[in-house]
Order: C-alpha cells, then sequence, then structure tokens
C-alpha cells in the first residue's frame, strides 16, 4: 500500500462531508430519491452538528477536523512502515490443502537466543498532540460539570409556565394561546422567511397571560409571541405582535414533511395530513411546591391499546368519515395483495426438513446437544403452522374479494355524499364476516387485531389517529361521542408527556445554557399529538440572552435539540 492511500482515502471521505453538510449534493445523485444511506449521513450531521452550531461554522469544523484526521492516517502508515520496514499490506488468508511452514514469531527467536525482542520504541507526544488531548479531557469535565448544574437547578426556577393542550377543547375558534395550524396575524406582515424558505408556523403564545416574574420580570406582557421554523433546518424566526389579525394559511409551497411523523403504512397518498393541527393551550403557571402537569417518559397510551387489541366493529374504533372509510379499504386491499404475493408454505417446510434432519442427528448424538427441547418444539409446531397457512390462503383470498366488492360499491357514490355511522357500522360489520388465520394459527375477524400482530388494522388505526386529531381539533362534534372518549384518553396521556415549557431550565441536557445569561424562551418537545418530531425524538429547545429578551432582540434567539 503507498503511504498516501490511507490519507487520500480519509481526505476524500472527510471532504465529501464538508461538501455535504454545505450544498446537500448527495441527496442529487441519480437514483430516484434519496438513499437510506444519504438520509443517515444527512440525519448523523443535523444531529451532530448543524443542530448545534449551524451549517457553516459545521462545515468550518468538519475541513479543519479534515486536516488533522488526515494528518494522523499519514503518520500511522508510515509508522507502521518505519516498523515492518516495508509498506503494510494487507492480505486475503488463503485456503491451504495442507499446513504450511509458520516463520518463527520474534518472541520464540528471542527465547532462543537470549534476548529481548525488539519493541517499537514509544515516540513521546508532540505538543500539539498534549494539548489536543488535554482539551478533549477538559471539554469532558466540563460538560459533566455543566449537565450536573441544569440537573440541579431544575425544579427550582421561582416561576416556570407549562403549556397544556386542552381535552376537551374549549376554545376552538377563539383560542388565545396555541400551537400549530396557522397564525394570527395582520396581512400586512410579511410571511417569514428563512434562508429563502418559507418558515413553518409552530406556536403563537398571547404574552398577557405569561406571568410578571417569567424570565425574571424581562419580555412582553402584551401582543403575542409566534415562532417559526424553517421546513427542514433547526432555524427559528420569532415574531412580536401587537395585536391578532386575520387566520393567515400562508403560501402554498409550505409543507411539515420535514419535521413530520411518519405512518407505519407509508403508501403515498396514505401519508399525514401535511399540516399541523391548531390546537389550543392553557398557559399555566408553576411555583416550587405546585403540583406539575407534565409527565417524564413517553406516553404508552396508543401501545397499550395495541397490545390489547381490539375489533374495528366496536364504535370507538370505526371510521368516522367518508374518507376514513375508503382509506381503511385501501389499506386492507393493499396489505391483503402484498400478504398473498409472498411465498407462505415453503419455507415452512424448508425449515422443517432442517429440523428433523437436526433432531436426528441429535438423536444419534452420544450426549444430547442442549437445543434438543427447541427443536422437538419447532418439529411439533412448525407442521401446525404450515397447516395454518394452507388452510388460511383460500380465507385470505375470499376476504380480498369481499374488500373489493365493499370499495367498490362505496367508490361508486358521489365523492360529495357522505356517510352515516350507520353506514360505516354496516360497512366494518361486513368486512368482519370474512375471517383470517393471521399470524400464525388463530384464526379472527378480518377487522380484529390482536397483540400477537396486525396484517392491516394497526396501520388503519394510525391512519385514523391522524385523520381524527384534525378533525377533531377543526370541531370535537365531528366525532362520535364514543369514539371522541376514545381519542381524549389517548391525546391527555400523550399531552401529559410532550408538553412544552417556558421559562424552565431545559428538560433535557443542551449545550449553550448559561444559568446566570440564559432563559428558555419556549421548549417543544417530540409530539404524537402535534406530530412533529425534533431530532432523535428529543425536544427543540429556544433560549434566548436576559439582556437581548430585555431589548426585544428575538432574532437573536438560540436553536438547539436537547439530547
Amino acid at each position: 500500500m503507498s503511504p498516501y492511500t490511507r490519507p487520500i482515502l480519509v481526505f476524500v471521505f472527510m471532504a465529501m462531508l464538508v461538501a455535504q453538510t454545505l450544498t446537500r449534493f448527495l441527496d442529487g445523485l441519480p437514483g430516484g430519491g434519496v438513499s437510506n444511506g444519504v438520509q443517515g449521513i444527512n440525519a448523523f450531521l443535523d444531529f451532530v452538528l448543524v443542530s448545534r452550531i449551524g451549517a457553516v461554522p459545521s462545515a468550518a469544523m468538519l475541513a479543519l477536523l479534515t486536516v488533522v484526521f488526515t494528518v494522523l492516517a499519514y503518520r500511522r502508515q508510515h509508522s507502521e512502515q518505519e516498523l515492518t520496514g516495508k509498506p503494510v499490506v494487507r492480505q486475503r488468508a488463503a485456503k491451504a490443502a495442507v499446513p504450511t511452514m509458520q516463520a518463527p514469531s520474534p518472541e520464540r527467536i528471542a527465547k532462543a537466543v537470549g534476548r529481548p525482542p525488539p519493541q517499537a520504541a514509544d515516540r513521546p507526544l508532540t505538543g500539539a498532540e498534549h494539548q489536543f488531548l488535554v482539551k478533549i479531557r477538559e471539554d469532558l469535565a466540563g460538560q459533566l460539570v455543566h449537565e450536573q448544574k441544569l440537573m440541579d437547578a431544575q425544579a427550582t426556577e421561582p416561576v416556570v409556565v407549562r403549556l397544556v393542550p386542552q381535552i376537551p377543547l374549549r376554545d376552538v375558534d377563539h383560542p388565545r394561546s396555541w400551537l400549530g395550524g396557522a397564525p394570527a396575524m395582520a396581512e400586512h406582515i410579511p410571511w417569514p422567511v428563512i434562508d429563502g424558505r418559507n418558515a413553518n408556523f409552530l406556536a403563537q403564545i398571547c404574552c398577557a397571560d405569561l406571568p410578571a416574574d417569567l424570565w425574571d420580570g424581562l419580555g412582553p406582557r402584551d401582543g403575542w409571541l409566534a415562532f417559526f421554523i424553517h421546513p427542514t433546518d433547526y432555524a427559528v424566526h420569532v415574531l412580536h405582535l401587537s395585536e391578532m389579525g386575520p387566520w393567515r394559511q400562508g403560501p402554498e409551497d409550505l409543507s411539515i414533511d420535514g419535521w413530520s411523523i411518519s405512518l407505519p403504512y407509508a403508501k403515498l397518498r396514505l401519508k399525514p395530513i401535511d399540516a399541523w393541527p391548531r390546537w389550543p393551550v392553557d398557559l399555566i403557571a408553576l411555583r416550587p411546591g405546585d403540583p406539575d402537569p407534565r409527565r417524564e417518559g413517553h406516553s404508552e397510551a396508543s401501545h397499550e391499546v395495541y397490545k390489547q387489541g381490539f375489533d374495528l366493529a366496536s364504535p370507538e374504533h370505526r371510521p368516522f368519515d367518508r374518507s376514513t372509510t375508503l382509506g381503511m379499504l385501501d389499506i386492507a386491499e393493499a396489505r391483503l395483495v402484498e400478504y398473498l404475493a409472498e411465498d407462505l408454505i415453503t419455507p415452512l417446510r424448508q425449515q422443517l426438513e432442517q429440523v428433523l434432519d437436526w433432531l436426528a442427528v441429535a438423536k444419534a448424538a452420544p450426549v444430547p446437544p442442549r437445543n434438543l427441547a427447541e427443536l422437538r418444539e419447532r418439529a411439533a409446531t412448525l407442521p401446525a403452522l404450515i397447516e395454518a397457512r394452507t388452510k388460511g390462503r383460500p380465507m385470505l383470498e375470499a376476504a380480498l374479494a369481499q374488500v373489493r366488492t365493499v370499495a367498490e360499491r362505496t367508490n361508486a357514490a358521489s365523492d360529495q355524499t357522505q356517510l352515516s355511522e350507520d353506514e360505516i357500522a354496516a360497512i366494518t360489520a361486513e368486512l368482519g364476516k370474512c375471517e383470517i388465520i393471521y399470524p400464525r394459527v388463530r384464526q379472527l375477524p378480518l377487522t380484529a387485531q390482536n397483540g400477537e400482530g396486525s396484517l392491516w388494522v394497526w396501520d388503519f388505526e394510525c391512519l385514523r389517529l391522524d385523520r381524527a386529531r384534525h378533525a377533531y381539533s377543526r370541531s370535537p362534534e365531528a366525532l362520535p361521542p364514543a369514539m371522541r372518549s376514545y381519542f381524549e384518553a389517548i391525546w391527555k396521556d400523550q399531552a401529559a408527556h410532550e408538553m412544552a415549557g417556558m421559562g424552565h431550565v431545559p428538560f433535557e441536557y443542551v449545550h449553550q445554557f448559561d444559568l446566570d445569561k440564559d432563559v428558555t424562551l419556549l421548549e417543544l418537545p417530540t409530539s404524537n399529538l402535534m406530530g412533529w418530531m425534533f431530532g432523535d425524538v428529543d425536544n427543540l429547545v429556544l433560549t434566548i440572552r436576559k439582556q437581548d429578551l430585555a431589548a426585544g432582540r428575538f432574532d437573536a434567539v438560540e436553536v438547539q435539540v436537547s439530547n
């Protein structure tokens, strides 16, 4: 290997990261979309660097590391060649038909001649290398001290504010503060643009409802604070509005796809609604000792529903309008087609043959193998599974035919024709008469979800959750009473675990936060209720220097993602 091969490879790789940080040139490579590998690189760059220090500083840091790593790679390869006296060549080990003579090791030669084996001389660290290691140690120690200070300061603030989503909703038409939806601002105010892109609206907060001593008494107590975020980057724009205006829907090219939580079934027409629901929130002031409505951890409400199982025929789990009914039929048909296209029996028969062969060998062995009980269990269960799959295929085909019949009949009606609750109940009951065997040997109605797994019902439930929160936020009466109670219980639990806040020490660790100089303007956790995700299911943290807050310089807001 040439002494320059490794340094060149390191340089090319690091230079690629620098270019990707600034231009995202890999996103435009031919192939019909961004590959999973490129998405992984983008996620790594955004999470580790860009979300914390911005794109240009990130590129500068990577450029510096490019030089450092290239030099280190050259020095390492050069030192290896000095020790061996020749270039280091990595060879693939070849199979040998007969044993080959091996050269004696340096240790064996030294033992024979009575001399110690040659040792590579330890090279002392250069001054720059020593300073680099000291800097790493100091940074790590400083980070630990900083994190401990933040943890100690939590729950000691004189006053903080929790943004508690209203469930049940009260102020649907005239909220004072809200998350998502659209801003209410005068027509003459230009829609915020960040780095040439129209920004997404996040929240609007009524300053008159904030405690007088929040943020040490700094900041406005009249008007509204409106928060916007770049469509794909961690950059925000904050406006202080003197009055509420009409609802502004914004430019046509707005999309929340960069921050949206995806649905498990990624069929194009069944993606989440490309907007966040408008959810009114109550601003609840908390002082030391007050009960906190916020809960730690993540909501398990939806997961509990998944584990317990349910049937779409029950009133709380049915579709609630024509659109969700067609979505249900679409998902059922697509998943049945996909499942029937698979060879469900041949792999099981091959497994059974292999298990029986292993059992024969195990029985002949003088000492039984440790997995003998497992082999016997598989030999007993695989035939039952093969029988169930064989019996289940005609049932799946019949279910697919029934789904298509119902879908054709439903689609034949005008797009303007809404379905009544009774009509939707009749459709789900008709589907429920079909039974399938899935995922193993249990025979259940096509509309049933059980804890062992779901062919399609849970995919629809996730779609229904997305559609329901938008319908509910516009008009709670859009959901039938039983369904409304079901969703409200889930949303209450999600809201408690995903609650936004103001004026507190950040809920999770952030790199830049000075307890004496900074305040939390707004912290938005990743939220299933709202449908947004920041970082790796982390929190979007907006902080500002106290002196900037006092002067109303909201262009100085610092954007970070907790970790």
